[in-house]
């Protein structure tokens, strides 16, 4: 149309598409869970068999935490993901950003569910990494959903010795990606120009 300028609309860099997947990926799980468990904080249901309001929230939360686990407990799949959201961030020169997901992300991964676990246990659900007993919350079987979260801690002190070597190789590399370009001097900038318009 006449007499309007319309401004093309900003891409959003690549780099940062592939940032916000990979945290997706590595957090949507245990986000959900904490969903999940907050609908329960929210209707003030204490962890027990009973239904909670009247809802089966539990099959939610085991649904929920085998989702969680199958990332979470995937060691490969979050250390590719988190050096590659790593280096999404070294691309739009964010080294610290950088390092901070080498080295948490496969980490809070699995934590955050872990944790949601805890918050949710009672007097007659056991949890063990032999997954030995049955817990029902909020009106359904958790079963390996809940034993999982004992087997973390030791799965955790084994990793972060790697994590962090990883995030310091990852960091260092970074560094070199991520530092800003050397500006030519700028005697060296005006004969360049005064070159250009004598041509």
């Amino acid at each position: 149309m006449e007499g309007h300028d319309f401004e093309p609309r900003e891409k959003r860099p690549v780099g940062q598409i592939v940032f916000w997947v990979c945290l997706g990926v590595l957090l949507g799980p245990a986000a959900l869970v904490w969903i999940v468990r907050g609908v329960g904080f929210a209707a003030q249901c204490a962890p027990g068999p009973e239904l909670c309001r009247g809802i089966a929230l539990g099959g939610g939360l085991r649904d929920a935490l085998s989702l969680a686990w199958a990332v979470g407990t995937d060691l490969l799949l979050t250390i590719v993901l988190a050096v590659v959201a790593a280096i999404a961030c070294f691309a739009a020169r964010r080294p610290f950003l950088g390092a901070t997901c080498a080295f948490l992300l496969p980490v809070v991964s699995a934590v955050l569910p872990m944790l949601a676990v805890y918050v949710s246990r009672f007097d007659g659900c056991e949890i063990n990494p032999d997954g030995i007993g049955t817990c029902i919350l909020w009106g359904a079987k958790m079963g390996r959903a809940f034993h999982t979260a004992a087997t973390i801690p030791d799965m955790i002190y084994g990793f972060v010795p790697y994590s962090f070597a990883l995030a310091l190789m990852v960091s260092i590399l970074g560094w070199f990606l991520a530092r800003p370009k050397p500006q030519p001097p700028m005697h060296a900038t005006a004969r360049i120009r005064r070159f250009e318009d004598d041509a």
